[in-house]
């Protein structure tokens, strides 16, 4: 009877993705934890063949709703961005001067929309699904009710045998599976160091108490326009693989993913290129107070890829580029928590590296339009010092400061008007993470 009520609920949400990313916490907490405060969940558990039937009635093991509430004020003495888009919504970059409002002024923003809200069905079980979505839209600074859901996480795992869990859907990258700790949820040092994101993809995991061997077939990257384009009839699926030792609450691993990827597709000059990107990633618990975390990554083409880093290839040209970030936290008491971080990634070869902007024709200097070209940073590097105040377990309080320092390739008009092309943005972010 739970078995079809379960199957019921599966098909009737039309659910499916991939199993977890490790260590993405919430502030305040040193483990994974399913409200995550990057990225929600830790890799799944070794399941046992047979889990042990609720009792009568309890519905705990079917369905289980869960979130993080997470309100937050910003202020900076410059203009950030957030993913190229010059607001403070999650912020990963100091602002570009050719593309932010009065980019050496002073602003400040109230945000929410990295607030997220999920379910898990099953979660215990062998067969289990999970849908999550927040409400981050970039393209607006600071939106009320404007704010939408967006889709994160939709997937459907299987253990078929203890230790065998294949999974299905839209769900974080087998690869780069590390993140920092803070309260840009949604930032998470994207583009300075931490290189991975999420991805539609069919995964298979063999976990055992001392070490977990993965791999995945997925989708290139995503396609927001109404067409089947390259991404769909050129491009040939991921291929991922991940490798970790485990070791009480530490782990160190290593992932790697890889494609083949066409430029100017059936076009005369038509090119096909390698994108890939390797990552070296650990997660250290030297002592119950203290936590860790660690990534070095190096890859090609690899924000073609939907991976949120920096070299974007094209045609002519392709891009390397290599990076990383260090983030600890440690706790001081059991209601005062520090954490600190520090992530940077550069391009390799900067002549490659095209702007992210363009102008309209006859448009003057300071009405620059993104162009979809990609990140347009030759590097960019980021220094972040926190605060925790936990006067519960499920509620932190959290005063962060931060510090970007980022390269920009400009357009010709803007290096002849002498804008400089590196921004330094110093600021805060203050504010309140609730998880249930």
């Amino acid at each position: 009877m739970k078995t079809a009520r379960l199957a019921a609920l599966i098909v009737s949400g039309g659910i499916c993705s991939a199993t977890h990313a490790l260590a993405q916490t919430t502030p305040g907490t040193g483990d994974a934890t399913s409200p995550a405060a990057t990225q929600p969940a830790p890799t799944p558990p070794p399941a046992v063949a047979t889990p042990p039937a609720p009792a009568a009635g309890d519905d705990e093991n079917i369905f289980r709703f869960y979130g993080t509430l997470t309100p937050r004020f910003i202020i900076s003495n410059a203009a950030v961005e957030s993913f190229n888009q010059p607001n403070a919504s999650a912020i990963t970059a100091a602002g570009n001067p050719a593309y932010s409002n009065f980019p050496n002024a002073t602003r400040h923003s109230f945000q929410v929309a990295q607030s997220r809200a999920g379910f898990w069905l099953n979660e215990k079980g062998p067969l289990r699904a999970q849908l999550e979505v927040d409400f981050v839209d970039f393209t607006k600074a600071t939106p009320t009710v404007a704010s939408l859901p967006r889709l994160r996480l939709v997937h459907v795992d299987y253990t078929f045998h203890p230790g065998h869990t294949v999974s299905l859907g839209q769900d974080w990258d087998l690869h780069a599976p590390i993140n920092p700790h803070g309260i840009n949820l949604v930032g998470a040092l994207f583009q300075a160091g931490n290189s991975g994101f999420m991805r539609q993809q069919f995964k298979y995991l063999y976990s055992t108490p001392s070490f977990e061997l993965g791999a995945a077939i997925g989708f290139p990257a995503p396609n927001v326009t109404a067409k089947d384009a390259v991404l769909e009839i050129g491009a040939l699926p991921t291929l991922a693989v991940r490798g970790t030792y485990k070791f009480g609450k530490s782990r160190v691993g290593a992932s790697a993913l890889a494609t083949r990827l066409p430029f100017n597709f059936r076009a005369a000059d038509q090119r096909y290129a390698a994108a890939f990107a390797a990552t070296l990633f650990s997660e250290l618990a030297p002592s119950d107070n203290t936590n860790l975390r660690v990534e070095l990554n190096f890859g090609q083409n690899s924000a073609n890829l939907g991976l949120l880093s920096l070299a974007q290839g094209r045609a002519s040209d392709d891009l390397r580029e290599l990076g990383g970030f260090i983030s600890v936290r440690q706790v001081l008491t059991g209601m005062h928590a520090v954490y600190g971080m520090a992530g940077y990634q550069k391009v390799l070869d900067a002549s490659k590296v095209v702007p992210s902007y363009d102008y309209p024709a006859g448009a003057p200097i300071g009405s620059a339009t993104l162009s979809g070209t990609g990140p347009g940073m030759v590097h960019n590097g980021t220094v972040r010092v926190g605060y925790e105040l936990k006067p519960s377990r499920r509620l932190a309080f959290v005063l962060e400061g931060f510090l970007f320092q980022s390269h920009f390739r400009q357009q010709a008009a803007d290096v002849a008007a002498g804008i400089d092309p590196d921004r330094t943005a110093l600021g805060l972010e203050t504010g309140a993470i609730l998880s249930f």
